[in-house]
């Protein structure tokens, strides 16, 4: 009877080890699940670096641009020149589809740039018109390569089925070589 005794009590070990296996193998299953969504919550370093951008801006010729990407988006950095601005600042907004005066669409002391997201209004495509060799329309701005929207040099929408004006990211200048995105 002794060796039942041992039998049952070498039962009982072999039980709890099992036991205590099967709670660790299930917590390790359970960590493994959940760890992905746990870091899905998270945000990730390029979106905490897409929070702020600077942009230096000294680089960028009268009537070109430059494009950068923030947030996902394709923002579209104009420098503007004396004709286009008095051409632009003459404009009357009751005119337009989406009417904007040229001071809402520049900052004081800095109105030869312009600050877009460059993503047509009417259907989400990038536009047409940052380089030299790209057709930038009958009003000197972007194009829409998707359904023939025109904006001129402000991102004011003028042509096309876009109703509303180009995005204005948030953005601030730095100083005259440098803007801030974010």
């Amino acid at each position: 009877m002794a060796e039942t005794a041992t039998t049952a009590e070498g039962a009982v070990d072999r039980r709890d080890f099992l036991t205590i296996l099967a709670g660790a193998g299930g917590l390790l299953a359970s960590a493994a699940i959940a760890w992905p969504l746990i870091d899905a919550l998270a945000p990730h370093g390029d979106a905490a670096a897409g929070e702020r951008m600077i942009v230096t801006i000294s680089d960028i010729a009268e009537n070109s641009a430059i494009t950068v990407y923030w947030a996902g988006l394709p923002i579209y950095v104009r420098k503007l020149t004396a004709q286009q601005i008095s051409a632009n600042q003459n404009t009357v907004p009751s005119t337009l589809p989406d009417p904007a005066t040229y001071a809402a669409r520049v900052q004081p002391g800095y109105e030869s740039f312009v600050v877009v997201v460059g993503l047509n209004t009417a259907t989400p495509c990038m536009l047409e018109g940052n380089a030299a060799t790209d057709p930038r329309g009958p009003f000197d701005g972007w194009l829409s390569p998707c359904d023939g929207s025109a904006y001129d040099p402000l991102g004011r929408v003028r042509a096309g089925p876009a109703r509303r004006n180009l995005a204005i990211p948030p953005y601030k200048f730095l100083n005259a070589n440098q803007i801030q995105l974010g």
